[in-house]
């Protein structure tokens, strides 16, 4: 870490030096070309305790794949198992779990611009409705920190009744519903305004990814748990199950359950016009969320892959899949046209999972 806190002693003097009397010698920096503006963002996890995610760019353009961009720009290691990333505006947000930091960083540029650090086991984030206000989960406690976006520092905590961890978040207007995934099988609904907590309520077991659709309703899909789940007294391991939520009146209605035992390898995404559903399950699978119902076919079929992310551009409902392989070695990305067709394949970092869309 010593090696980026020399970075922000630069980048802080720099602004407190020249950020306020901008010099009309000289070109202007806002009009050159970044180096990696557009295009997408991959999110490599890394194995558990090596220090060796990575975050990777990729052209869809040129098809130019650019390797462990944080370390080339920032000249250090991104760190222990790279969680989630999330875009607002010109920042990208970036969780490393394991070693309890989230990071801001220029999306354009890959070069660091805020550090958020001391966190217990962060998650996930997202940005209130008014950009005021950013929340960091956590999964081995069920107080969500709060940090400002403008200066990345932590401005405190809420604590969550009725539930023992926090992981996705989505934000409607001025609600925060924020899924408590580990050993549980509830949503919360908090107010962004207060900070006050809204309700609970039940869904399956291990809900842990959210979407939204078109029309504003949630999307849930719960992973059932397994055999090391330390779940509620009363409550069983089941089959996986996908959930469809009403933001408004908090209607719970199970739109699919799957087959016992069953393992969900992504996350869900949505298109870019929100009315196609997609989640890997032991194929890509493509729901209409005007009827929720699975397809008698899936819109990708593979065999022995390591199926492990997936995301759909929203710019062209181009579809990702990271391929974790065999977990050991570097992964590869698949990209897909919206029909199916595999469009390019390239090859990326350790267990690739996450993916953020910038342009076509």
């Amino acid at each position: 870490m010593k090696k980026l806190f020399g970075i922000f002693c630069v980048f802080a003097t720099a602004f407190v030096l020249g950020g306020c009397n901008p010099s009309n010698e000289g070109p202007n920096p806002d009009d050159q070309p970044t180096p990696f503006e557009g295009g997408v963002w991959v999110l490599c996890e890394g194995s558990f305790g090596s220090g060796n995610s990575s975050l990777w760019h990729y052209n869809p353009t040129t098809q130019a794949v650019t390797a462990d961009v944080f370390h080339l720009v920032n000249d250090a290691m991104l760190g222990d198992v790279g969680q989630s990333m999330y875009l607002y505006n010109s920042t990208l947000y970036v969780v490393v779990n394991n070693s309890g930091v989230v990071y801001a960083i220029d999306c354009n540029t890959g070069k660091v611009e805020g550090l958020i650090e001391g966190l217990t086991s962060p998650r996930f984030v997202a940005i209130d409705s008014s950009g005021t206000k950013g929340y960091i989960s956590q999964m081995y406690t069920n107080k969500l920190i709060t940090f400002n976006p403008s200066t990345f520092t932590k401005t405190g905590e809420v604590e969550l009744s009725g539930v023992v961890s926090s992981e996705q978040m989505a934000v409607v207007g001025n609600k925060l519903f924020i899924a408590s995934w580990s050993n549980d099988h509830k949503i919360t609904v908090m107010d962004t305004t207060t900070d006050t907590q809204l309700t609970t309520f039940t869904v399956g077991v291990q809900p842990y990814s959210m979407v939204l659709d078109k029309n504003n309703a949630l999307w849930v899909v719960c992973d059932g748990g397994n055999e090391y789940s330390s779940l509620p007294e009363g409550v069983t391991t089941e089959a996986p199950s996908l959930w469809r939520i009403n933001t408004t009146t908090y209607a719970a209605e199970k739109k699919e359950e799957f087959t016992p035992g069953g393992y969900f390898r992504s996350r869900l995404a949505i298109n870019g016009t929100g009315d196609t559903l997609y989640f890997i399950y032991d194929a890509v699978w493509a729901i209409n969320v005007a009827t929720g119902v699975l397809p008698a076919e899936p819109l990708i079929t593979i065999e022995g892959w390591g199926q492990y992310g997936l995301d759909v551009n929203p710019y062209n409902g181009e579809i990702y899949i990271a391929d974790a392989k065999d977990y050991m070695s570097n992964g590869t990305v698949l990209r897909y046209s919206p029909t199916g067709e595999l469009v390019d394949e390239f090859e990326v970092g350790l267990l690739p999972s996450k993916f953020i869309f910038l342009s076509e």
